[in-house]
C-alpha cells in the first residue's frame, strides 16, 4: 500500500512557509517518483485558462537525480495530448511511444530520452483543471497499477489544496 505520509508532511511544511515554491516542487516529484516507482516525474502548470500551453515548474529525473523546469508545450505541436488532458483529465499510456493521445511526442522527447510509459493525471481546482501531474518510465514498459494512479489522484487533489494561493491568483477570473 502507498503512503501519503511523507507527501502530507511535506504540503504541511509548504503551508506552514517553512520552505519555499522550488524546495516544494522539487521534493514533491522527488517523493512522488519514489512511491510510485518510476524513473521521472514532473509537475506542469497551465499557464491560463484556454488550456493552450503548460509550463513545467520541475521535472525530476531519479536516474540522474536531476531537477529541471521552465520547459513549455504548447498546443499548436502536441495538439492530440491536449485534447486528451482536456477531455479526460488523465492519460494512462503504458505504452507511450503508440498511444494516440501521446505518441506526438516520439521524435522530439520519447526517443531522445527513452521514454516508454506515461501516467498524467491532471490537477483540477475548483472544477477547472489547471495543472499535471506527470510519471515517465524510462528504459522499459510499466503497467501502471490501480493503487499507483489511486495514489496519484489523491495526490492531484492534495497538491491543488497545497497551490490554492498561486492558483487562486494565477486564475483569478475564475473565482
Amino acid at each position: 500500500m502507498l503512503e501519503q505520509k511523507s507527501l502530507l508532511l511535506l504540503i504541511k511544511s509548504y503551508k506552514d512557509r517553512h520552505i519555499d515554491d522550488r524546495a516544494f516542487y522539487q521534493s514533491l516529484t522527488e517523493i512522488l517518483t519514489d512511491e510510485i516507482g518510476c524513473s521521472r516525474a514532473s509537475l506542469w502548470l497551465f499557464s491560463d485558462l484556454l488550456l493552450n500551453e503548460i509550463e513545467a515548474v520541475d521535472l525530476y529525473d531519479r536516474d540522474k537525480n536531476t531537477h529541471t523546469a521552465g520547459v513549455r508545450l504548447y498546443e499548436e505541436t502536441f495538439q492530440p495530448y491536449f485534447a486528451a488532458m482536456r477531455q479526460a483529465g488523465c492519460i494512462d499510456a503504458p505504452n507511450a511511444r503508440e498511444h494516440p493521445a501521446t505518441q506526438c511526442f516520439n521524435e522530439r522527447y520519447f526517443l531522445p530520452n527513452d521514454i516508454y510509459s506515461l501516467l498524467d493525471i491532471g490537477i483540477v481546482f475548483n472544477g477547472q483543471l489547471v495543472g499535471v501531474f506527470c510519471c515517465e518510465q524510462v528504459g522499459e514498459v510499466m503497467v501502471w497499477d490501480a493503487e499507483q494512479k489511486a495514489y496519484l489522484e489523491q495526490a492531484g487533489k492534495l497538491i491543488a489544496f497545497a497551490l490554492k494561493p498561486l492558483l487562486v491568483h494565477k486564475f483569478s477570473e475564475l473565482f
